[in-house]
């Protein structure tokens, strides 16, 4: 059923669309992205901003621990990593962009996403529907790509979501906290 889905997405659209898939999908370009959004809060929130970005990097550095030493490497030491689609099925799947040999599961491009748009959520509340839509698009963009696989995009967004959830108190209390306080 996975595969199906891969195909299907991976068939959309036509060269121009591969081309902004594949820029949404590079690691360059998202961290430039994350630097200017990092760089806008620190800039424009002066409430807030030092701890947002705190936040940012605390989520990004618990996301690094789990998704990609916990289960990207040492899960695939222990048990055989999972083939991204393009290389599983490689005369059904076109790879698009950077081809990634690593396992797929899970995806880092969605970790990555949904750690930094929970703490930026968290602050302010009306990014919601923003933040659906740079989740869809880079969901779509993962498997259109070939990529990844549903259950890599999925078990990308309920990682760090779940991972939220519980340190949502410690994200308050770093919200209320004034660091410049002596």
């Amino acid at each position: 059923m996975e595969i199906k889905i891969v195909k299907f997405f991976n068939r959309l659209g036509g060269e121009r669309w591969d081309k902004l898939m594949d820029v949404v999908s590079r690691v360059k370009f998202l961290v430039i992205f994350w630097a200017i959004v990092l760089l806008g809060f620190f800039i424009f929130d002066k409430v807030s901003g030092e701890k947002i970005i705190l936040a940012i990097l605390i989520a990004l550095v618990a996301h690094f621990l789990i998704s990609e030493l916990l289960i990207k490497i040492t899960f695939s030491k222990i048990f055989s990593k999972r083939k991204r689609p393009y290389i599983a099925f490689d005369k059904e799947i076109r790879p698009i962009g950077r081809k990634f040999t690593d396992s797929s599961f899970p995806s880092s491009h969605m970790t990555t996403l949904l750690a930094v748009l929970s703490v930026i959520i968290s602050y302010y509340p009306n990014f919601l529907f923003v933040a659906i839509f740079l989740v869809l698009l880079t969901a779509y963009a993962r498997m259109h790509n070939g990529m990844h696989y549903l259950s890599d995009v999925l078990a990308g967004i309920i990682l760090p979501a779940n991972a939220y959830s519980n340190a949502r108190l410690d994200f308050q209390k770093l919200k209320k906290k004034d660091f410049y306080a002596n």
